[in-house]
Order: structure tokens, then C-alpha cells, then sequence
């Protein structure tokens, strides 16, 4: 990629995400500049606790929820590589597919082939408060990397993490403080709340676009992790908070 053209590119994104008001806003504006990059997926996770939240409460990402709820019930949060870079890598990972083609990671390689996964970029943003943070970006096509975007990809990771900090996508506040609701995704904090407003999971599918199927999954985690045995009991929690 040219270098006028990628300066054009890099300062175009960051003017965008910089000027993002809201998550959706936020979320449009870094997709945008993934595309530009020569990517088609992405996904920024923001001060995290352990690495398996990367995936299993991203602060921003364009994958569908029923995709991040297969990733997990597949067991991939614990022994995808690029989680481990992730979380302890210097620097950005620039990859293709054939890299995970050996012995020892076969079955990485099987999965993202199935997955239709030609290559990627890793990009780990590091905190002064010892959070993990990482910035991957997916291709579906049959390209090869340009190492010309390592840069501006680590740009638009850290001014996208820094704009997720001010408009308050990094709290992980909850109501009361509650250890247990705290246990709980960003999404199903949202389920919850639409829990305890009496909505179904037909509903809620509708209201927050996804399947009923993810819902159904979700609502089953939200009783686990809180410990309760019906929806009324977790409704009632909520109210409590």
C-alpha cells in the first residue's frame, strides 16, 4: 500500500473514530478503517481481566454474538494462539493461515479454515494498570498481507481504545457493585435488564438483533453466574441492584 495512501487512510480513521459520540458510532467508524486497511472483521477487547474475555465480552466487534458463543462453547478461548499473543506478545502479529499449518496447532489451523479465515493482524495494546487489551483484525479473502498497515492498524487500535475509555465503554461499572452481576457480559447485563422488564427471549432477541438461540444460551448463563433458579429470581436480583 502506498505510503501517501495509507497517511490519507490512517488520518481519515482517526479523525472518525476520534469524533465517535457513541458504541455504535465507535464501532462504524473502526469497521470503516479495517476495510480501508484491506481487513473485513474485527474485534477490540479494552482493559480485560484474563484473556478469554477477548472473546467472551469484547468491548467492541463486528462478529455476531452466536459466533463468539460457538468460539466458547468450542473451548477456543483456551487454546487459540492468538489469545496467548494477545496477551503476552510485544508487538503486532501479521499472519496467514499457513502459519497454523504443523503438528502441534493442526487443529487451529482446521478451525480457521472451516471458518473461511485466510489470515489476520494481532495487534496486543498494553495497559499501565496491568489490564490485558488486544486489537485482531480477520481476512475472508485469499490476499496477501501488506506489511505497510502494521502501523496504522496499531494507530487505530490505540486511539479506538482510547476513544472506548471516554465515552465509558471500559467502566465495566455496574449497579450496587454487585460481584456477581459484575460476572456478567456486557450483553447479558442487557438481557438481564430486559429480564426484569418482562420481556421473553423471543423479545429480547428482537430488541438486542440476535438469534433466539443466543438468547436462550445467554439467559441459561445469567441464572449460573447468579446463582439463582428462575428468571423471576433473577429479575428480582436486578431490582435489588
Amino acid at each position: 500500500m502506498r505510503v501517501l495512501l495509507l497517511l490519507e487512510l490512517t488520518s481519515t480513521a482517526v479523525a472518525e473514530i476520534c469524533n465517535a459520540a457513541d458504541k455504535q458510532e465507535l464501532q462504524i467508524a473502526i469497521y470503516s478503517a479495517v476495510c480501508s486497511l484491506g481487513f473485513d472483521s474485527f474485534n477490540l477487547a479494552c482493559e480485560k481481566s484474563a484473556k478469554r474475555d477477548f472473546m467472551t465480552d469484547p468491548t467492541l466487534t463486528n462478529w455476531s454474538y452466536d459466533d463468539l458463543v460457538a468460539y466458547e462453547r468450542d473451548g477456543w478461548s483456551d487454546r487459540d494462539p492468538l489469545l496467548d499473543f494477545a496477551a503476552t506478545g510485544t508487538g503486532p502479529l501479521l499472519w496467514q493461515r499457513s502459519r497454523w499449518n504443523n503438528r502441534r496447532q493442526r487443529d487451529y489451523y482446521e478451525y480457521i479454515e472451516h471458518a473461511g479465515i485466510f489470515g489476520g493482524l494481532t495487534i496486543p495494546l498494553p495497559s499501565r494498570s496491568e489490564k490485558l487489551g488486544a486489537l485482531t483484525l480477520l481476512s475472508f479473502a485469499d490476499r496477501q498481507p501488506d506489511r505497510d498497515v502494521l502501523h496504522a492498524a496499531s494507530i487505530i487500535g490505540m486511539v479506538g481504545k482510547s476513544r472506548a475509555a471516554a465515552i465509558g465503554l471500559q467502566t465495566g461499572e455496574a449497579p450496587g457493585g454487585s460481584a456477581k452481576f459484575l460476572s456478567l457480559s456486557s450483553l447479558q447485563r442487557e438481557v438481564l435488564k430486559w429480564i426484569a422488564n418482562g420481556k421473553s427471549n423471543a423479545d429480547i432477541a428482537l430488541i438486542v438483533g440476535q438469534s433466539k438461540r443466543s438468547i436462550d444460551y445467554h439467559v441459561i448463563e445469567i441464572l449460573k453466574k447468579l446463582e439463582v433458579g428462575s428468571r423471576a429470581q433473577a429479575a428480582a436480583m436486578y431490582a435489588s441492584l
